[in-house]
């Protein structure tokens, strides 16, 4: 097992040009699932609209994601420029043993830590659009043109939640304009449509559009399946409107981004339920002391402010012994304290899955069921089947972007927009093998 350990320092200085830098805009289009892999894929080579994007795209082919490798902490990773650790956000879940959010995802954005580009741009008289981007559940006045993320209900209840939770009256002019009622249902194709009216009527300095298609296809066929690709030449035909929309623009940048990439895992390892034998859950009263808040192929231990010290050799034991290829990483182990700087500053000890076996925080019948399958993520970032990727369109000729792990995409934002933010330098990279 691999581990990147990416130090990185922020520093309260301004992305530097001389005089004043001019005001440009910038649309920042998250595909999400849109892994590395498939741009060396045969039939994504065989897809004409992406083979004419990729010559006129500076491409950054092989790019890491956060610990863990899944949805939300990479966004907020992309608009903080931070960790997981750092920023906050490290599951796409918050820690809810018996459901009390019934079924609730980590949308709030009052859990997030360190300044957003919103808050950034707002200060700097800049006008960001949100079209559904993760974790933007926030006041109105937050962002200028506020459509955010969230989930509810279904059908015309879902409609009516999202007019009051957006800028008063954009959700309806969107609909009026262009047929769209947004909400988390809408899909691929309408998304690009209220995005595409949002960017003509109200010019914003910035936008984000999220698109979670190719998402949901990998969930249920696997990565590279015939749909994915038909789903990924649909979207390039869209990037194509918009970069003909903009051709014109000679202060336009469209930076095309990722979260994740997938895989097909086998085997599934149930870790709260030997946390539940060991006395730390209790259903009958609900009440816990400890919890493995899972993402994927990766967990952190919760503790609940527990008065009870933890049996880590014990745990470790039973959890080593029942699900193969999970390691059990607690102080002393050489990847502790990494996983500490980059996915949670204050867990006790973590469950990292080396191969192919997928973590759950459910408690059921049995430890480890070794028949599950399915296609997921979640698993260490520097795993070839975790990378992702990021497309830039500038007509800036020397723009200084590189972007080699998702945090990237904060300072590449704030580079293209000629937004004045923190610098994000990153130190050299050392790679351990345990």
């Amino acid at each position: 097992m691999r581990f990147a350990l990416v130090c990185v320092l922020f520093i309260a200085a301004p992305v530097a040009a001389k005089g004043p830098p001019k005001a440009r805009r910038v649309i920042v289009w998250s595909i999400d699932g849109f892994a590395a892999g498939y741009l060396k894929h045969p039939e994504f080579r065989r897809l004409p609209v992406w083979q004419r994007l990729l010559k006129n795209a500076q491409v950054f082919e092989s790019v890491e994601t956060t610990y863990p490798a899944v949805t939300y902490p990479a966004h907020t990773a992309m608009v903080t420029g931070r960790p997981a650790a750092a920023h906050t956000l490290r599951s796409n879940h918050p820690v809810d043993p018996f459901n009390l959010s019934k079924g609730g995802w980590t949308w709030f954005l009052q859990d997030v830590a360190g300044k957003t580009i919103w808050d950034i741009a707002r200060t700097q008289n800049r006008r960001v659009a949100n079209l559904m981007w993760p974790v933007t559940m926030t006041e109105t006045g937050r962002i200028r043109y506020h459509i955010p993320q969230f989930d509810r209900a279904k059908g015309p209840e879902e409609i009516k939640l999202m007019r009051v939770l957006s800028t008063p009256g954009l959700h309806r002019e969107i609909e009026k304009k262009t047929g769209v009622a947004l909400s988390e249902y809408s899909s691929d194709a309408d998304r690009f449509k209220a995005a595409l009216y949002l960017w003509q009527s109200k010019k914003p300095d910035i936008m984000y559009l999220y698109q979670p298609g190719l998402d949901s296809l990998e969930h249920a066929k696997g990565a590279y399946a015939a749909e994915a690709f038909d789903h990924l030449a649909k979207l390039g035909t869209e990037i194509e409107t918009m970069l003909k929309l903009i051709r014109k623009a000679h202060d336009t940048s469209i930076l095309i981004v990722s979260d994740h990439g997938f895989m097909t895992y086998k085997g599934k390892c149930y870790p709260n339920v030997i946390l539940q034998k060991l006395g730390y859950i209790d259903l009958a009263k609900k009440t816990w002391d400890y919890w493995f808040d899972t993402a994927g192929g990766i967990a952190r231990l919760v503790d609940n402010s527990s008065q009870f010290e933890f049996d880590h050799a014990a745990v470790k034991k039973e959890i080593e012994t029942a699900c193969p290829t999970i390691a059990y990483v607690h102080k002393g182990h050489a990847d502790f304290s990494l996983l500490r700087t980059e996915y949670s500053g204050d867990a006790e000890a973590f469950l990292v899955s080396r191969e192919r076996v997928i973590l759950n925080a459910a408690i059921a019948s049995e430890i480890f069921d070794a028949e599950a399958t399915g296609h997921t993520h979640g698993f260490l970032p520097e795993r070839e089947d975790m990378k992702t990727v990021a497309l830039l369109f500038t007509p800036q000729k020397k723009t200084g972007v590189r972007i080699k792990n998702v945090a990237d995409v904060f300072r590449a934002t704030c580079r293209l927009a000629a937004l004045k933010c923190p610098v994000q330098k990153s130190a050299a990279t050392a790679k351990k093998t345990p």
